[in-house]
């Protein structure tokens, strides 16, 4: 095996900058992150002095070059510096001498890009500025009015929404990308008594996982190099709500820690001794369901049941296309005002393709579809020229695959929610499922296709009564 070919590929695929230089201060190895941050091409970097490439470094104030004078380590060095391109950089270093038969031959750095988070601690000063000052919180925009649709589905989430709002328990919302789960989450803390109190969105997808924890939890003095007392998410939404979004793609050891703090309400620094309580409402959400989260082993079945306390399954567009026309004026009203245009309809050509349309990108793409079709439209009508160019030619036949089937349709008789339907019916299925398999779960739940563990909980959830289980 090629160790060397393996550590060039791994060192050109990670975030941090690599920095080798022989003992005469001359860069032998550089990968493309410290390119990056240097703003020199590998090419021009191989073989030349460091202070060649950093001008405005000296021997002095090179980590580099400090440690091939003294041999010694430097640990969590932060430097900040104008690169070739004069652009400023600040870096978190650890520089360590290389010695071969006890003689220094150069050294490696380690270098740490840390502008890739000042946006998020930006964000974090405004939360500590903010916390509890509803007025100043630019997290919230969003109310139950804010839920637009008239459909039975939208009812029946808004009615949920009231009848969660003042629990302190966990909520699970669950929906495809695109169908309004953060607008959910905050309509839910808006309509609670906790809404003159903290809100905070984390998405579980955006952070590194090695910096998730220490942004949940917080940190203390001494946990790390250049580590400081820092309140977590969780000290900051006490009192309030925390939504922590994509919460599947949360590796599983974080989500063990993370499960600890909810069952407790008690929150403790990395690196501290001190146990804090706090008072907070956990609202998650993920774009799969449930049950495949499980099955794929992104979610933790004991992680499942402690936040699946409460849940919202939000329909996508393709279910309540009877509200299309309250969101297509909503959407126009909207970007008339911003736009300054005074559209007053859409056309029926384009109309039937809104509504043939299967939306795999549900309310958030018909939105940018009437704010592009907006801005283009030349009259007081939205026609078809008008919408994105990704929507021209599209054969809506082998699109939407209800069009496409042209089957005659079962007839259902439609006598109370859809929910309640869809739940008699699943029900039924389960029940078929375990007496054909003489109630062994782990042989009904494969001939389902689920999870053993999903099984009993659709078992407990559905009020299903059977006389003896097998596992």
């Amino acid at each position: 095996m090629n160790y060397e070919k393996i550590m060039e590929i791994v060192a050109n695929n990670i975030d941090d900058g690599i920095f080798i230089v022989n003992k005469k201060g001359k860069v032998v190895f550089y990968n493309e992150s410290a390119n990056n941050q240097a703003g020199v091409s590998v090419d021009n970097a191989v073989g030349k002095h460091m202070l060649e490439i950093f001008p405005k470094l000296t021997e002095d104030t090179s980590t580099l070059l400090r440690v091939l004078k003294t041999g010694e380590p430097i640990i969590g060095d932060i430097l900040s510096y104008y690169n070739s391109n004069l652009k400023r950089v600040t870096i978190l270093s650890t520089t360590l001498p290389v010695y071969e038969d006890g003689e220094l031959i150069g050294a490696v750095e380690i270098a740490k890009d840390m502008g890739v988070y000042g946006e998020f601690n930006e964000k974090i000063k405004k939360i500590k500025d903010n916390k509890g000052i509803k007025s100043e919180n630019k997290e919230i925009k969003y109310s139950i009015d804010s839920i637009i649709g008239n459909s039975e589905p939208i009812k029946e989430v808004k009615n949920k929404i009231k009848k969660m709002a003042n629990s302190s328990a966990p909520v699970m919302i669950t929906g495809e990308t695109g169908t309004g789960k953060e607008l959910v989450v905050q309509s839910i803390h808006n309509f609670s008594d906790r809404c003159d109190k903290a809100f905070i969105a984390q998405n579980c997808a955006a952070i590194p996982v090695t910096l998730l924890e220490s942004i949940l939890f917080g940190t203390s003095v001494g946990s790390f190099t250049g580590s400081k007392d820092s309140a977590g998410l969780f000290e900051l939404a006490d009192g309030g709500t925390l939504f922590l979004d994509e919460i599947n793609s949360m590796d599983l050891p974080l989500q063990a820690k993370l499960l600890r703090v909810i069952q407790d309400g008690c929150v403790r620094r990395i690196g501290g001794k001190e146990t804090r309580i706090v008072d907070v409402r956990i609202i998650t959400a993920m774009n799969i369901p449930p049950n495949k989260a499980l099955e794929e082993g992104k979610l933790r079945e004991d992680m499942f049941y402690r936040l699946n306390v409460l849940d919202i399954d939000l329909p996508p567009l393709r279910e309540r296309k009877e509200d299309l026309n309250i969101l297509i004026n909503h959407f126009i009203k909207t970007y008339n005002k911003q736009f300054h245009k005074d559209i007053k309809s859409i056309n029926q050509k384009a109309m039937n393709f809104f509504k043939d349309y299967h939306w795999p990108g549900n309310i958030r793409e018909l939105k940018h579809s009437i704010e592009h079709a907006v801005f283009m439209s030349e009259d007081n009508e939205i026609k078809m020229e008008d919408l994105p160019e990704n929507y021209k030619g599209i054969d809506l036949k082998n699109h939407n695959i209800d069009i496409e089937s042209r089957e005659p349709k079962k007839k259902f008789v439609i006598d109370r929610p859809l929910k309640e339907i869809i739940d008699d019916y699943e029900k039924e299925v389960i029940i078929q499922a375990l007496e054909e398999k003489e109630y062994c779960i782990t042989k009904a739940a494969k001939l389902l296709g689920i999870p053993r563990q999903t099984l009993h909980y659709k078992i407990n959830k559905l009020d299903i009564t059977i006389k003896k289980t097998i596992e």
